[in-house]
Order: structure tokens, then C-alpha cells, then sequence
């Protein structure tokens, strides 16, 4: 069932991260993270900083030569959500048509992730094509967005 999921899962998160930070980065310039979202969100910035830390810690684990590792890539789907609840007024209806629409999609993605991560055996085929749904639900509408 992994090897059905994960490829999609993979995608919607890194795609998210990089659709987020790049909406947000027109918002607020480039450097929105450590000049807002570090005065919005203080304890998302810094889980961010304290899980670079960890990852600074294992030499081996690096940038790619091709993508930048951004702080946006250290969290969680959870805190995510909170950053797109949190710049609701930038993000409704430039990015999703409507908080619940978002939040809706993310809940179903969330909980089929968290089965795939934490406790796999439990995960079934009707969980892996409900998650890659929803993801191609949240897919298509931010794709729409997309110049």
C-alpha cells in the first residue's frame, strides 16, 4: 500500500510547502518566514529552527544540489494548516476557495498520512485511494491558481 501512497503523498507535501512559501514570499517579500511568520507564529518558527538543528547534526543529510531546503520543509502538515489559517486573509480565496474547503481536504490527507507513518499495517486500499482523492482535489484547485 506504501508504494501506492507515498509517491503522492510525497508530492502534495513538498508541493504545498513550496505553493505556501512562494504565495507568502509575494505577500511579504522573500524573507517572510524570519520577518512575519516569526512574529505570527513564534512556536512554528521555532520547531523549524530546532529541527534544522537536529538535521545539521547529521553531516550526511543535506540540501539537494537542485531544490533549496527552506525552513517551511522542517514542519509538519499540522503547522502548515496553522500557517494558512493564521494568513487566512492573504489565503482565502487566493490560494483555496474557502477555509473549510482547505481545511476539510487536509484533515482526510492528515489522518491517511498519520496511519501511513505511524501505523502502516492498519492502512487499506480504500485509505490510500481516499487520500490520493483528496489530494488530487486540493491538487486541482491550487493548480488552477498557478500562472
Amino acid at each position: 500500500m506504501g508504494k501506492l501512497l507515498f509517491p503522492s503523498l510525497f508530492q502534495f507535501e513538498n508541493g504545498l510547502r513550496l505553493v505556501i512559501h512562494n504565495f507568502l514570499s509575494q505577500c511579504y517579500t522573500q524573507d517572510w518566514w524570519t520577518l512575519s511568520l516569526r512574529i505570527a507564529l513564534p512556536d512554528i518558527h521555532r520547531y523549524a529552527g530546532q529541527q534544522q538543528t537536529k538535521q545539521d547534526m547529521m553531516p550526511w543529510i543535506g540540501q539537494s544540489s537542485r531544490v533549496q531546503l527552506l525552513p517551511i520543509h522542517q514542519i509538519t502538515l499540522g503547522q502548515l494548516e496553522e500557517i494558512v489559517k493564521k494568513y487566512k486573509s492573504d489565503c482565502i480565496p487566493e490560494l483555496f476557495p474557502t477555509m473549510e474547503f482547505f481545511l476539510g481536504h487536509m484533515e482526510v490527507i492528515k489522518r491517511v498520512r498519520n496511519l501511513y507513518a505511524h501505523m502502516f499495517p492498519c492502512i487499506t486500499r480504500q485509505d490510500v485511494r481516499l487520500a490520493k482523492r483528496e489530494i488530487l482535489t486540493l491538487c486541482s484547485h491550487i493548480n488552477s491558481k498557478l500562472p
